[in-house]
């Protein structure tokens, strides 16, 4: 069903092609959503360990460890005096570093910078997307709206 569709680089372009390229960029443009989501979440996890690291009292302590991420349950535990130079990072691939904690604050300070401009990427890429998948739903309506004036009805 070719109707005199729009052009593209000088040749005409069916509604099916349009349509299923519209499909294209919808299902890209979910798979680009749900990993920016999935990184999202990653950085809110840097950002918390970040946190705990930066406010844990030099001398340790007593206090609760949460079990879960949704703080449903807690357990008793003493940081000992020397927590702070016995810090593990995971750095990946199942590999841990012993360090301080100026150290490990620095590796995931680096990691969540690293994981932040991976996002604002997939980020400009989601909206790029999303611009185009627009800019052929206005096409293939303008299309749809001339044959339907055209067939009368």
């Amino acid at each position: 069903m070719s109707t005199g569709g729009p052009q593209q680089s000088g040749r005409s372009v069916s509604l099916e092609e349009l349509v299923a390229r519209i499909n294209e960029l919808r299902e890209y443009a979910n798979i680009l959503a749900s990993t920016i989501n999935n990184y999202l979440t990653q950085q809110r996890e840097l950002q918390l360990a970040l946190e705990t690291l930066k406010s844990l009292p030099e001398n340790g302590g007593e206090g609760f460890i949460v079990v879960d991420r949704l703080s449903t349950a807690m357990i008793p535990a003493t940081v000992d005096k020397e927590w702070s130079k016995r810090v593990l990072v995971h750095l990946g691939l199942g590999y841990y570093l012993k360090t301080d904690r100026d150290r490990a604050v620095d590796i995931v300070s680096r990691r969540s910078a690293s994981l932040e401009r991976l996002i604002n990427e997939l980020e400009k890429k989601y909206s790029a997307v999303v611009g185009e998948m627009n800019r052929l739903r206005n096409i293939l309506e303008t299309t749809y709206s001339r044959v339907q004036e055209a067939s009368g009805g």
